[in-house]
């Protein structure tokens, strides 16, 4: 889940966040007790559970743009049986992990917080505390120092990702990064669904209609007078108004592109058209080569690979120190922290702060009922690209994520 658990803060700058819970659900937290020891650096219980609402609040803002909602989610079932929030409290002190050994290496790097970077994280942090009613701030448990810690923790994120990665080799050869872009009318021969949802596979006349309209398509094709700069599109439209056409770029590594149309355009040359109608797994084709060497996506993809590569170079570190550095957890502290579907979390009225030149996204807050408003101040942190050290995503992460959302005036609401 690392996408919904971006970086949700950056120097200088805190989120507000707005609380809703049922009746009788809430607990009351010390956020002064130590939540978890890295080295020499203890995190409290405030700091470690502002940092999971956090992004329980970011995940919420995400299903929200797309018209859906968190509801039921923390509580199903995930992996090695736990519930999706407990997988994501853990994953929280595995971020946390990543915090720490970048601030206890930045040394490594001649990386520093400056004299002007702190007082604004402390004008910042106050002003946090104090555009936040007493009831959300003792719901969220955390104090001046907590808030203070986290934007210390977002400061060194930024910084250190640069440095870390500076000695990455950036030169990537054509012949790795080599892409070709095709043009291709796809007409599916899959099954349908009945009422019942099951499958239904095309009959044989079914299939060979559907070859028949990729074959009227490469008919039309063919007889234009320059084939190689036809718009296939409007001639599939031709055929079908319900038929397309699209460009797409692959390289040798692709594994989204059908085997059998890859195999069959791999001999084709620059502006020609594949002679017979190709019969992929699942789908009829049409296909043109209209670039075997594609200078713009072979650049994209060299890009792609260099980021890779620093991403890998980035993971490595992290993944090095934390076996020198581990974290412990005192479970019981962490355990009275709880990540369910009856205590919500979310964004309001977020715009964007200045902060420097930073990668930001607004997020647009869903409003949970009546609040209180109060501005929080931004830090300018200058130039800077951020790591992002989240864990949470269970498969590959992207610890080199640099989409950090930038918040100014923020309103927070108490559970009633």
């Amino acid at each position: 889940m690392n996408k919904f658990t971006k970086t949700l803060a950056c120097a200088g700058l805190v989120v507000a966040l707005g609380t809703t819970s049922l009746a009788g659900c809430g607990k009351s937290l010390d956020g002064t007790k130590i939540a978890a020891t890295c080295g020499d650096d203890k995190i409290t219980l405030g700091t470690a559970n502002m940092m999971l609402r956090m992004t329980q609040a970011q995940m919420a803002s995400y299903y929200s743009m797309f018209g859906g909602s968190t509801a039921g989610i923390w509580d199903q079932e995930g992996e090695g049986g736990k519930t999706y929030g407990e997988n994501t409290k853990d994953d929280m002190m595995d971020q946390i992990h990543n915090m720490v050994l970048l601030k206890q290496h930045a040394k490594d790097y001649d990386v520093s917080i400056t004299e002007d970077e702190q007082k604004k994280i402390e004008e910042a942090a106050k002003k946090f505390m104090e555009d936040n009613d007493a009831e959300t701030i003792a719901k969220l448990a955390v104090s001046q120092s907590d808030i203070e810690t986290i934007l210390e923790f977002y400061t060194y994120q930024e910084k250190m990702y640069d440095p870390m990665t500076a000695d990455v080799d950036t030169n990537v050869e054509d012949s790795e990064a080599a892409q070709s872009k095709i043009t291709i009318c796809q007409i599916s021969t899959a099954g349908t669904q009945d009422e019942e949802g099951n499958t239904v596979d095309l009959t044989d006349e079914e299939k060979q209609a559907k070859k028949d309209q990729a074959q009227a398509v490469l008919d039309k094709l063919n007889a234009q007078e320059d084939p190689a700069s036809a718009d296939m599109d409007a001639l599939a439209k031709e055929v079908d108004e319900n038929l397309s056409a699209s460009a797409k770029t692959f390289g040798s590594d692709d594994t989204t592109l059908d085997d059998k149309l890859k195999e069959a355009v791999k001999s084709l040359t620059d502006g020609q058209v594949a002679p017979e109608v190709i019969e992929g797994e699942s789908a009829y084709y049409v296909a043109r080569m209209d670039a075997t060497f594609d200078e713009t996506s072979t650049q994209t993809k060299k890009e792609s690979i260099v980021t890779e590569r620093k991403q890998e170079a980035y993971n490595k570190l992290l993944e090095d120190w934390g076996k020198d550095t581990k974290i412990e957890v005192d479970k019981k502290v962490w355990k009275k922290v709880t990540l369910t579907d009856a205590d919500s979390y979310t964004f309001k009225q977020v715009e964007a702060a200045d902060t420097g030149d930073t990668n930001t996204g607004d997020t647009d807050a869903a409003d949970t009922g009546d609040t209180n408003t109060g501005e929080t101040d931004a830090a300018d942190t200058g130039d800077t690209n951020t790591g992002d050290t989240d864990t949470a995503d269970t498969g590959n992460t992207n610890t080199g994520d640099t989409d950090t959302a930038d918040t100014g005036n923020a309103t927070t609401e108490a559970a009633e």
